[in-house]
C-alpha cells in the first residue's frame, strides 16, 4: 500500500492482517471469502488495488485475478481510471507487460486486461453467468455488489477457483438501497451476521472449514441519530484519517435521505418514511389489483424509460387505457445498469424496449436530465423518442396522487413500485412537486417511469388533459 502511495488507516490494517492468516498445517491462506461491507468514501480502492497488485506479484507461479463491478462499463472505468493509473504511476509500473504497440493497458474490446512481467494477468467482466469461464482464478473481486439480483455470479466463478488450493473471493460494497433488489449481498450480510454470532458463542467452531469467512460490516446502530457525530464516528472508519466531520456534515445537509444508505449503511427496507402517497389508498382495493392491465385494441399506450443517479438501475414504465375506461400504470422491466434498455437482457428475463414496442406499439419518453444520454441510441434503433417537458413533470406526481385517491388509475400491486414509495423523497417545483431520486433510500426509477407515464397519458386523452395543479390552486382559491 505505501508503494502504492497510501498509508494503510487502522481499519485497513486490521482486515488485512486478518484476511491473510495462514493455516499452520498447510501453509496456505485460511480464508477463502471475504465480504466487506462499509460505507462510501472509506477507501475501497486503496485497499483492492494493493490486495490485487500482492496477488500478481507474491506466488512463485503466475496469477489470475479478474475484477467485477456493478456493471462491465464500471469495471472498465475502475481499470483505466484508478487500477492502471495508480499501479503504473508506482514502482510496480516496471513490473507490467507492455504490449505489441508499447501499452501495459490492453483494451482489446471483450479482453480488458494488464499482464506482468511473471504473467499474472489482472482482468475484468460483466457480472453475469458466463463470468470467469476458460481458466483458474487466485483472486476474484466483487465490488460494489448491491447491484447482484441472484447468485449467479459467484456461481459462475466459484468452479474456476477451486483449482487453486488458496484463493480467495473478495466481495466488497456498500449496502443496497433494497433488501429484496439486492439479494446476493443481503444473502452475504444475513450469513456473516449470523456465523458472528455462532463463532462468538461457540468459538471451538473457528476451526471447522465451512466457516472460513471473514464477515466484516460497518454500519451504524438502526436506533442511532443520523445527525450526531457520534454515530457517524461509529460506522465511518475513515472518519479522521481521509475525511473529515464537517465534510460528512455537509454531506448530511445536501443528500437528506439519501445519506443514509451511502454513508450509514442502512437498508432502505429498514427506514420507513411518510408516503407522499398514503400508503392505505395505494394498496385498496380497485387501486391495488393483481388482474389488471392494458386494453389491447387501445391505440394510445405510453413508454417512459428511467434511470437512477450514476446508471446504476433504470426501468421502463407503461400507461394504457384498461377495457373499464380507467388508467392502468406498470413497471414492464426493472434491472441494473443501462446496457439492457434497448435490446433486452433475455438472459435474466429483462425485456427491452425494442421488446415492448414489438408487443404493443406506443410512445416513448425520456427525461432529458435523468436519461437523455439514451437518445442517440434509440434513435439509431429506430425508437421515436420524445423528451418529457419540465412542466408535465412538475404535474405528474399531483397527478398520480388525485388518481389514486380517486381511485381513477390501477396498478398491479408490484413489490418495484410499493418499496420505491416507502421512502421516496418529493421536492417542490413549480406549482406541484416532482420525486427526487438521489435524495431517496433506493432506487426510485420504477416509480418515476409510471408517474410520468399517467401524466404524459393523460395528455392524450381529452378527457384527462388538464393541469392537476392549476386545478388545485383554482380549488384553493
Amino acid at each position: 500500500m505505501r508503494l502504492l502511495g497510501w498509508e494503510p488507516m487502522p481499519w485497513q490494517r486490521e482486515i488485512l492482517e486478518t484476511a491473510f492468516e495462514i493455516d499452520p498445517a498447510t501453509g496456505l491462506l485460511w480464508y477463502s471469502e471475504i465480504v466487506i461491507i462499509v460505507p462510501r468514501q472509506s477507501g475501497k480502492s486503496s485497499l483492492v488495488i494493493p490486495w490485487g497488485v500482492h496477488r500478481m506479484l507474491m506466488w512463485p507461479e503466475r496469477q489470475y485475478m479478474l475484477y467485477i463491478a456493478q456493471t462491465r462499463d464500471k469495471a472498465l472505468e475502475k481499470l483505466e481510471e484508478e487500477h492502471h493509473h495508480r499501479i503504473a504511476a508506482s514502482p510496480f509500473g516496471k513490473l507490467l507487460r507492455r504490449n505489441r504497440t508499447g501499452n501495459t493497458l490492453n483494451l482489446s474490446n471483450g479482453s480488458e486486461h494488464m499482464k506482468f512481467v511473471n504473467g499474472s494477468k489482472w482482468a475484468i467482466d460483466a457480472p453475469t453467468e458466463g463470468a470467469g469461464h476458460g481458466g483458474t482464478l487466485g483472486l476474484t473481486i466483487g465490488d460494489e455488489i448491491f447491484a447482484q439480483r441472484d447468485n449467479r455470479l459467484e456461481a459462475a466463478l466459484m468452479p474456476a477457483t477451486t483449482a487453486v488450493d488458496d484463493a480467495q473471493s473478495l466481495w466488497i460494497s456498500t449496502v443496497g438501497e433494497s433488501k429484496t433488489k439486492s439479494p446476493f449481498l443481503w444473502g452475504k450480510a444475513e450469513i456473516g451476521r449470523a456465523r458472528v454470532e455462532l463463532l462468538r458463542s461457540n468459538p471451538s467452531l473457528l476451526s471447522v472449514p465451512k466457516y472460513r469467512t471473514l464477515y466484516v460490516e460497518y454500519s451504524a446502530d438502526e436506533k442511532a441519530d443520523p445527525d450526531d457525530p457520534r454515530t457517524w464516528w461509529s460506522c465511518m472508519p475513515a472518519l479522521g484519517y481521509t475525511t473529515t466531520e464537517a465534510k460528512i456534515a455537509a454531506f448530511r445537509e445536501s443528500m437528506q435521505g439519501g445519506f443514509l444508505r451511502p454513508f450509514l449503511n442502512w437498508w432502505g427496507d429498514d427506514v420507513e418514511k411518510a408516503w407522499k402517497i398514503p400508503k392505505d389508498r395505494w394498496l385498496a382495493d380497485g387501486v391495488a389489483d393483481p388482474d389488471t392491465e392494458v386494453d389491447e385494441n387501445s391505440a394510445e399506450v405510453v413508454y417512459v424509460i428511467d434511470v437512477a443517479p450514476e446508471s446504476a438501475w433504470a426501468s421502463i414504465g407503461v400507461a394504457g387505457v384498461r377495457a373499464d375506461g380507467d388508467l392502468h400504470i406498470e413497471v414492464l422491466a426493472d434491472g441494473p445498469g443501462t446496457g439492457w434498455l434497448i435490446e433486452g437482457d433475455h438472459e435474466h428475463d429483462l425485456p427491452g424496449i425494442l421488446d415492448l414496442l414489438d408487443a404493443q406499439p406506443g410512445r416513448v419518453y425520456v427525461e432529458h436530465k435523468a436519461a437523455g444520454f439514451l437518445v442517440p441510441a434509440l434513435l439509431d434503433a429506430g425508437v421515436d423518442v420524445e423528451l418529457i417537458t419540465p412542466a408535465q413533470i412538475a404535474v405528474a406526481g399531483p397527478g398520480l396522487l388525485d388518481d389514486v385517491l380517486n381511485k381513477r388509475v390501477r396498478h398491479p400491486g408490484q413489490p418495484e413500485l410499493t418499496e420505491a414509495l416507502k421512502s421516496a423523497a418529493v421536492k417542490t417545483v413549480d406549482a406541484g412537486w416532482k420525486w427526487m431520486r438521489g435524495a431517496s433510500m433506493r432506487p426510485i426509477s420504477a416509480l418515476v417511469a409510471v408517474t410520468y407515464a399517467r401524466q404524459l397519458l393523460s395528455e392524450l386523452l381529452p378527457e384527462l388533459g388538464y393541469d392537476v395543479a392549476d386545478a388545485l390552486k383554482q380549488a384553493n382559491r
